[in-house]
């Protein structure tokens, strides 16, 4: 993360945290390592699985700038200086229509063929009751699953492989969280690491043969009789496959282009280790740099670059892995809470509660903004100032958990919460 002059204090004080980049080989076989976690019993097979790719969009994306509700006359009311045109206006930036009510942020056109071929949803007006505006209690909640339980320390998708046998038999890697430190969101999770660069990614120390002390490091764990072998063969597998891949000459299918940016190489890095057949079952993905509190630039500023970004990448990754003919795979895109449906008088939104979530892949039902609308009529405002929450974001998550990633164990995975699934994605067949 890095710090930002329109951003709240709160948001640039989690954005200074510098979790430590670089994994030393004992941690990296200790989190390879793990072996309390429980056993369970699944029926179906474990191969059908999607690949689930998290994306966290920190600091609070204007939920109401990227699914733009613009079928509500309040919308421009209360957003004079904010508000993203209607589709019908005779502006060249404006919202791409939907569905008659909803429209799409210019800067998430590449996201349109997705929609059109039903296999992009937007999910609107999402939160949880009793919804947190601070970054960090927001940010926990959703990444473990479950609000103010400080004996809960896993996060949901850690718990689902946790509670789930392992996609690819003998995988030496299940999850990667390519960032400098391991997301809350995958805590507890077996054979998974923090992995800011997979191209960049090896024994620290600037050895000048790696491939000899990789065998030495072998031959001195093979001789002890312990758990730490495995792990160890696993780690030095992990380094020898990634390094197989040519992350930097991967190219795009299908005509598929990726951005040149931090977003866009970590998708096209996702990308390239499914084609590669590394047997990864999760990653996660953090951008980060939402709370715009003054001077958004919706359309022609900080707001417009990120979420043209976004939009871009996923339309990248989207179209490379359809021409590859994979599409077994969902990306779910979460923030931690909306903005306020009223703008501020600095030409931006505070911290508010609704939001929008994305949801993409081969088993979405999509081609539809799913919502139960609250409106934006003061009245109906949570609080007389934002977006009122009408679906719970574990809705949404537990949905895929079940349907794609075909785990039964919701109650392990949601402890607490009993969720209600929406129709956003069809089971894994």
């Amino acid at each position: 993360m890095s710090y930002d002059n329109n951003a709240c204090k709160e948001y640039n004080q989690l954005s200074r945290r510098q979790v430590v980049g670089g994994m030393s080989f004992a941690a990296v076989t200790a989190s390879l390592g793990v072996s309390w976690l429980p056993r369970m019993a699944f029926a179906q097979s474990a191969s059908q699985r999607d690949v689930i790719i998290s994306v966290y969009l920190r600091g609070g994306m204007d939920g109401m700038s990227s699914v733009v509700p613009f079928g509500d006359e309040e919308y421009y009311n209360i957003r004079s200086a904010t508000a993203v045109p209607r589709p019908d206006s005779n502006q060249s930036r404006k919202a791409i229509n939907l569905d008659g009510f909803f429209g799409l942020h210019p800067g998430l056109a590449a996201l349109m063929p997705a929609y059109t071929a039903g296999d992009l949803a937007l999910v609107h007006a999402v939160g949880a009751q009793n919804w947190s505006r601070s970054h960090f209690d927001a940010q926990r909640w959703m990444e473990v699953g479950k609000r103010e339980d400080p004996n809960l320390t896993t996060g949901w998708l850690g718990r689902h492989l946790m509670t789930s046998e392992q996609r690819t038999v003998n995988a030496p890697l299940r999850a990667m969280s390519l960032t400098n430190g391991m997301v809350r969101t995958l805590g507890g999770a077996p054979k998974s690491l923090p992995v800011n660069d997979p191209d960049d990614f090896g024994f620290a120390g600037g050895f000048d043969n790696e491939d000899e002390l990789s065998l030495w490091i072998g031959r001195q764990y093979n001789r002890m009789n312990d758990g730490t072998t495995p792990a160890v063969r696993d780690t030095r597998n992990i380094i020898a496959r990634l390094n197989a891949i040519n992350f930097s000459g991967y190219n795009g299918a299908g005509g598929a282009t990726y951005p040149n940016s931090n977003f866009g190489y970590a998708l096209k890095s996702t990308a390239a280790m499914m084609t590669a057949n590394l047997g990864l079952e999760a990653v996660h993905i953090d951008k980060d740099g939402w709370d715009t509190h003054s001077d958004q630039g919706v359309l022609g500023g900080d707001f417009n670059s990120l979420i043209t970004d976004l939009g871009d990448s996923m339309g990248a990754f989207y179209r490379d892995l359809k021409a590859r003919g994979n599409m077994r795979w969902t990306m779910v895109v979460i923030s931690e809470f909306g903005r306020t449906a009223i703008e501020n008088g600095a030409r931006g939104t505070d911290h508010g509660t609704g939001n929008s979530m994305f949801v993409l892949g081969g088993g979405v039902r999509g081609g539809r903004v799913i919502s139960q609308w609250p409106g934006l009529a003061r009245e109906n405002l949570y609080q007389e100032i934002d977006l009122a929450s009408t679906i719970d974001f574990r809705d949404v998550l537990a949905e895929v958990v079940r349907k794609r990633l075909l785990n039964r164990n919701l109650s392990t995975i949601f402890p607490g919460y009993s969720p209600r699934f929406r129709g956003v994605v069809d089971m894994v067949a």
